[in-house]
């Protein structure tokens, strides 16, 4: 008896720990970002480039996430987040649209203080995709003024 009520209780307490766990997060700051950007159209695919990106406050949400609308609004007008969804605690995905012109999805997921972000946009109905990648890993330190904003 003795031993089943030490083994639920150490399961209770596992569970609790565990529960308790910080969420993987993005934070404001320096990262190293590495991008890739699919072809499109008769635009051949742009090898993967890494350059030192400041990631401000007014680009990630409470839970750690960055905001693609406002990523996609630096190359078109009117970009919305249409819908969100908390897959779990480091994983999010959204559906953004941007005018008439582009639809995308998207999906982030957090590991520490690194992240993964993968946009397929497809543009004037779907006549046009491409698929943009960030693999971005934490500098752990505040943005100087020669990391360039992330685009």
């Amino acid at each position: 008896m003795n031993t089943t009520l030490t083994w639920i209780a150490s399961a209770g307490l596992c569970a609790a720990l565990l529960t308790a766990l910080p969420a993987q997060a993005a934070q404001p700051g320096a990262f190293s970002v590495t991008e890739t950007k699919s072809a499109i159209g008769n635009k051949p695919a742009k090898a993967p480039r890494t350059k030192d990106r400041c990631i401000g406050p007014e680009l990630v949400d409470k839970e750690g996430f960055l905001y693609p609308d406002l990523i996609l609004s630096k190359h078109f007008s009117q970009c919305r987040i249409k819908d969100s969804q908390l897959l779990d605690k480091n994983n999010k995905s959204w559906t953004v649209t941007c005018g008439k012109m582009l639809t995308a999805q998207a999906k982030q997921t957090n590991t520490g203080d690194n992240f993964h972000l993968h946009i397929d946009a497809a543009l004037l109905g779907g006549a046009m995709k491409q698929t943009l990648d960030y693999e971005a890993q934490s500098l752990k330190r505040q943005c100087k003024p020669e990391d360039e904003p992330l685009e």
